[in-house]
């Protein structure tokens, strides 16, 4: 059975070619207007599968370089066969990282039961930290409005501007913008009456997945209940 993420994925994927079709179109048609705006959409489309995918693999572009690796290197390949032995040792590389455990449902299942609680109001809110010196953290709450706010926060000193994070990163996420009283990214969302969790768990794992480079962080990360 197909899990929340991985109908996620078919639809951005579905949503790429879709769009590549539609530039497609649009250059025979001369249309070139319609091909930037088609471009941009896709741009921002390909960054958030991007996301997606490496939450779906946590090795997802490190297989992605080592495909990238190969290729090139069969490319310049000649019949002396210089690059036979580093060709061998990517492929070797590739194949250990499509052997090692991807995210495991029952893991997934943690937050998607700290996200059920908030919504009918069983905790006041929950903490997920991108260290254990926890200074880099999302922090969800229900607020006035009946809105769930998701609030990133870098308490380091040394940290990096998330302003930039909005800027470059979350350029295409309308609904994430920047705070300049408490310098963090800030995100609404509204709930339906279906109380469906996967537009919070997808925003979850946008912040996570586009920020933890820029912020230096690793691939663990901690949730904490506020009862």
């Amino acid at each position: 059975m197909s899990s929340d993420l991985d109908l996620l994925v078919d639809f951005y994927q579905w949503e790429k070619q879709r769009l590549l079709l539609e530039i497609d179109e649009n250059k025979r048609d001369h249309d070139y207007i319609a091909v930037h705006y088609a471009d941009e959409q896709l741009r921002h489309i390909q960054l958030e599968l991007e996301c997606l995918l490496e939450l779906q693999n946590a090795n997802y572009q490190k297989i992605q370089r080592l495909k990238r690796n190969i290729e090139s290197f069969s490319e310049r390949e000649n019949s002396l066969g210089c690059f036979v032995p580093q060709i061998d040792q990517y492929k070797k590389e590739l194949e250990d990282l499509k052997k090692e455990r991807t995210i495991d449902s029952e893991e997934t299942q943690i937050l998607d039961e700290a996200i059920f609680s908030l919504i009918n109001k069983e905790i006041e809110g929950f903490t997920i930290y991108f260290d254990l010196k926890k200074e880099s953290y999302i922090d969800a709450v229900i607020i006035e409005t009946g809105q769930i706010q998701l609030r990133l926060m870098q308490e380091s000193p040394y940290g990096n501007d998330l302003n930039f994070l909005k800027k470059y990163v979350f350029m295409g996420a309308p609904r994430t913008m920047y705070d300049e009283s408490t310098k963090s990214l800030v995100t609404y969302i509204t709930m339906n009456r279906y109380k469906n969790v996967l537009p919070i768990k997808e925003t979850i794992s946008r912040l996570v997945i586009g920020s933890k480079y820029w912020l230096g962080l690793g691939d663990t990360i901690f949730l904490k209940l506020k009862p």
